[in-house]
């Protein structure tokens, strides 16, 4: 709950909840390692444990200087005959893209170079603006956006996996540069955990921070900016509510929000059958082709007693994908039928779904290092197979889905519940 700190100069500051919708009076401004909690859901308000635009600029730096090493430059390799085949996240990329499977390419290309690349060039620019006394909006709404899908981290699990998959058809060697690369995805993980865009909102808006509501006042939240405000100060443009901090849209009919969560569900839906009933990659080994599907992978780890990397494949490639399906359906389903049960454990569900969604992506970032690793030409060949587009595809659509989900939907059916006893 909000913690009210004994400082002279501290007053409270009313604020809106981006996940339940309660109005709660905040510390303001909270001193340092201090953080403010909804006493009703408990999520985050504003917290003080973080670092300062130019620590994270230094680590955006650092991770710009250390890319070209750890995308570039050769991860693994291994030994065919003598013959020596390098991996890196680039060359897996562009073998896909070259052998026909572009689309697939261009998903892996967003969440493993695209967007980690973007994310700490964002950072420098927001640096920049500071010196340069700019009011960089779009960067900052940006900068919210990409977050999820910049994963370093599930592209470090993937090199795990693929070495286990490649050791039973060649001898495996750990280049020096697969330093640079976990390097990089720690300093990418700080980066997520330390920067705070409210605060940094605050120090480019610093108008807006000054801006303390009353409990009488009718108080509106932009969830774009994370900024609360007064009724009254709505800008109205072509007949839309507008956010006065972020210029975004306020207005947007919870109807809209639904339709937008459905339609990308349900393509999500349809893209994962033909991802788990059709092959996912191929082998040909001594021309034979050995063909494997999402859960006939998981089988073939099993069989060569690999069973961790076998349930950590199951979990991301199947259990993952199926289970958050499932969870946003009955989310959706409580919603449109107004089903009164336990918050609590809605909201759960909705966190794990943020949660885990993205490890999904596992399955293309191990079939792009394979791409680069067995090449052909070679006594062994590996092939992608047609589910993998689908596979990233449904990926793709039930995080766009799950991204559009408002959660204070499901509090307005709880707060109708207490409403009526």
């Amino acid at each position: 709950m909000a913690t009210t700190p004994n400082l002279a100069n501290i007053h409270n500051k009313i604020t809106r909840c981006s996940e339940c919708d309660k109005v709660v009076s905040v510390p303001y401004p909270l001193p340092e390692n201090e953080h403010a909690e909804c006493p009703r859901c408990h999520h985050i308000l504003n917290t003080t444990n973080r670092w300062s635009l130019h620590r994270c600029a230094m680590i955006a730096l650092s991770i710009l200087i250390l890319m070209p090493f750890a995308l570039k430059f050769p991860l693994l390799s291994i030994d065919l005959l003598g013959v020596k085949v390098d991996a890196s996240v680039w060359e897996g990329i562009w073998k896909m893209a070259t052998s026909g499977y572009q689309y697939t390419a261009f998903l892996v290309f967003i969440c493993a170079v695209l967007m980690p690349i973007s994310f700490a060039l964002l950072v420098l620019m927001l640096w920049f603006a500071k010196l340069l006394s700019m009011r960089p909006r779009n960067v900052l709404l940006f900068l919210s956006y990409i977050k999820p899908w910049v994963m370093f981290d599930v592209y470090l699990v993937a090199l795990g996996v693929s070495m286990f998959k490649v050791r039973e058809y060649a001898t495996l060697e750990i280049d020096v540069y697969l330093l640079a690369f976990i390097f990089t995805a720690l300093l990418t993980t700080l980066l997520f955990i330390k920067i705070n865009l409210n605060e940094l909102w605050d120090e480019f808006y610093p108008e807006h921070k000054k801006m303390l509501l009353t409990t009488e006042d009718k108080t509106e939240l932009c969830t774009a900016c994370n900024y609360s405000f007064p009724h009254s100060d709505i800008k109205l443009i072509n007949n839309r509510h507008i956010c006065p901090r972020c210029d975004s849209r306020l207005d947007l009919p919870e109807s809209i929000k639904l339709q937008r969560t459905w339609a990308t569900l349900i393509a999500g839906i349809i893209m994962l059958f033909p991802a788990n009933l059709l092959p996912i990659s191929g082998i040909y080994l001594t021309g034979v082709l050995s063909e494997d599907t999402l859960m006939s992978g998981v089988i073939s780890f099993i069989e060569m007693k690999s069973y961790f990397v076998a349930f950590v494949v199951f979990f991301a490639s199947i259990f993952v994908p199926i289970s958050k399906i499932l969870i946003m359906l009955y989310l959706l389903a409580c919603i449109h039928f107004k089903w009164q049960h336990s918050i609590k454990w809605q909201m759960r569900l909705l966190h794990t779904v943020h949660f885990i969604g993205r490890w999904s992506m596992l399955d293309l970032f191990v079939l792009a290092l394979m791409m680069s690793l067995v090449t052909r030409g070679q006594i062994i060949n590996f092939t992608v197979g047609p589910a993998a587009f689908y596979f990233g595809a449904a990926v793709f659509l039930t995080m766009i889905s799950t991204s559009q989900f408002d959660s204070r939907l499901i509090w307005k059916i709880y707060d109708q519940k207490t409403t009526t006893e």
